[in-house]
């Protein structure tokens, strides 16, 4: 390098690394246009009378322009940047005429376009000191010095820029933890990119494409388990790092968003998101990171993590929308436990429907006509007579139709809905065994529970008050529950179902058979009776392998003083199999579908149950 050359360029602050630090932190550098920094450049032309003004920030080799009037490119380099000679000015950088400036005698945009002759620059300084780029003025012609009312406008106008950044940072758009962009940027980020106008990322029109990709960088009950075991200062901790290592693998000047508690989104613009490969190798890094244990005092803390991604072609332009595919692409990668997974429309309108059924069973439950409870007969197997009911609930939708149980119960034992849900069921159960004990209908009707019913410490509690409520006896009622529960919370399981005992209501073993449970947990539980799955049931009587198995439970129940209930009894064979190998009691469509109550009633009024095989 020339000494000539030397003195053309651009001097570097002495707190250059610093400088460039505050900058980033800013998160200005590769935006979309605001029309607030619009609307101070085009007051900056119109005052000082000028046909380009700009908000230029400096970065470590180009100038990247945040807004500017009259100028068509996004950036230029910064050996290039009249503005990167005003950063240590304590007062206005002024050029009255280029040509006659050896600094900027020879530079490309003297030479070339846009012809600079005339610049006035005033610094964007920090609280601190630090000058993030410029707001300046640029003439294709020379001009005298400003007067000393242009110069006190141009120093305000620089004032009322470095006012709105720094309203900016504080007022919604930084995550307050990693002071990264927030959602709320996210999705004014996004909304700019499908525009077809020239982008931050790259000079020329955007095609309105890209691809959206949110990290979950834990669940989310892991990321409540961090905070509550390990403090909230812990959980910053690991949302910092999660930000440092996501950061670490995305390409070139793409922006990293922080939308919410372990949650990270980042968009790539069509032009340069690439082919599948270069998503998928982005991807593959970023999933390794993520899922690296991370250290805390030196303890290791490992996290599920979920990546999705959606292409904006494949959902409705708005941003809000494209985020929501992304997320729930993400929710399928940690539910999959695959590293990524790439927005699937089927999925998303599971998902959909899924949330459509949660939304509309809270309405269900307090209304009249949607909920409601069929009761399928339970027979003696040596008498034909029924000696009981179980109580199945059943969903009409307005719109959606029948909904199966096995559909929307799971739902509701997501989220805070089991609850309500199960006190509405066992309330409207309560009611008709209260109707049919006035009629005479003396038959105890069985109702299913979930193991989040028994691992709440107060559920026998709650049953005895309804009880009360309805003024019904505890032996008219019992309760199934499936092996699943019984392996939860061992402990408060065990102390519900005797609390449940004491108040004298029976307690069958639901589902006998499909758990994971060892057989030795029947001499603990607290049951009376334990029901065998219809899986077994169906082809007892040609399969052999059931046979053992159903022939096995009903002498090792008996042996342990439980009665046996086979559900699913379907056929002839069936009930004369299960009869013959001394099964207690059965339910199934061989002897009656569920039925409403008064269908239920009719039943009975038609006397004991004739074995007759189902029609097929």
């Amino acid at each position: 390098m020339t000494p000539a050359t030397a003195k053309r360029l651009p001097p570097v602050p002495a707190r250059e690394e610093d400088r460039l630090a505050t900058l980033q932190r800013y998160e200005l550098l590769d935006t979309p246009a605001e029309a607030a920094f619009d609307q101070i450049t085009r007051l900056a032309a119109k005052l000082l009378k000028v046909p380009v003004a700009l908000i230029s920030l400096v970065d470590r080799d180009r100038q990247w322009f945040k807004s500017r009037v009259g100028l068509p490119v996004q950036e230029t380099p910064r050996e290039h940047a009249f503005c990167a000679h005003a950063l240590e000015s304590d007062t206005l950088l002024v050029v009255g005429d280029a040509w006659q400036d050896e600094r900027f005698a020879d530079n490309p945009l003297v030479t070339g376009d846009p012809n600079i002759r005339f610049y006035a620059g005033a610094p964007l300084r920090t609280a601190d000191g630090l000058a993030l780029g410029t707001i300046c003025v640029i003439d294709d012609q020379p001009r005298p010095a400003l007067t000393p009312e242009e110069e006190e406008a141009l120093r305000d106008l620089s004032a009322m820029t470095m006012a709105h950044i720094e309203a900016r940072r504080a007022v919604g758009y930084l995550h307050p933890v990693t002071s990264l962009s927030n959602r709320f940027r996210f999705l004014a980020d996004a909304d700019a990119l499908a525009t077809p106008v020239a982008t931050p990322l790259i000079d020329g029109p955007a095609t309105g494409s890209g691809t959206a990709v949110v990290i979950d960088a834990a669940a989310s009950q892991q990321y409540a388990e961090l905070t509550r075991v390990l403090g909230q200062v812990c959980a910053d901790a690991f949302e910092v790092d999660c930000a440092r290592r996501i950061a670490a693998c995305l390409p070139d000047r793409t922006r990293l968003y922080h939308l919410s508690p372990a949650r990270f989104a980042f968009m790539l613009p069509g032009i340069l998101s690439g082919g599948d490969g270069d998503l998928a190798a982005t991807l593959d890094r970023i999933s390794a990171a993520v899922r690296s244990p991370f250290q805390y005092q030196g303890v290791p803390i490992a996290t599920s993590a979920g990546i999705g991604f959606v292409h904006r072609s494949d959902v409705a332009a708005e941003s809000v929308e494209l985020l929501r595919a992304a997320t729930s692409a993400a929710h399928q990668s940690l539910e999959t436990q695959k590293p990524w997974c790439a927005y699937d429309e089927e999925q998303d309108r599971a998902a959909h429907r899924a949330f459509l059924l949660l939304r509309s069973l809270t309405e269900a439950m307090g209304g009249q006509d949607q909920l409601h409870i069929a009761y399928q007969p339970k027979v003696d197997l040596r008498t034909d007579r029924c000696i009981g009911a179980e109580a199945l609930l059943r969903w009409t939708h307005p719109e959606l139709g029948p909904i199966s149980p096995a559909e929307f119960v799971p739902l509701a034992e997501r989220t805070a809905l089991v609850r309500p849900l199960t006190e509405w069921v066992i309330g409207a159960v309560l009611t008709q065994v209260a109707h049919w004990h006035r009629r005479g209908i003396a038959l105890p009707v069985s109702i299913n529970i979930s193991m989040l019913d028994l691992g709440s410490g107060d559920f026998a509690d709650r049953v005895e008050a309804l009880l009360d409520r309805h003024d019904v006896q505890a032996d008219w009622i019992d309760f199934e529950v499936t092996e699943s529960a019984l392996m939860t919370d061992r402990a408060e399981v065990d102390r519900q179902l005797r609390s449940l005992r004491c108040l004298g209501i029976a307690v069958e073993i639901d589902d006998f058979g499909t758990g994971q449970s060892a057989l030795s947990y029947l001499k603990d539980i607290p049951a009376t009776a334990v029901k065998i799955d219809q899986r077994f049931i169906r082809s007892i009587a040609h399969e052999r392998s059931d046979q053992i198995m159903v022939r096995s439970t009903i002498d090792l129940a008996h042996d342990l003083g439980y009665l046996v209930i086979a559900e699913g009894v379907e056929t002839d064979e069936a009930y004369d199999w299960l009869r013959l190998h001394g099964c207690d009691f059965g339910q199934g469509y061989l002897i009656s579908r569920p039925l409403a109550p008064a269908a239920f009633e009719d039943w009975l009024a038609a006397g004991a149950f004739r074995p007759a095989a189902v029609p097929v």
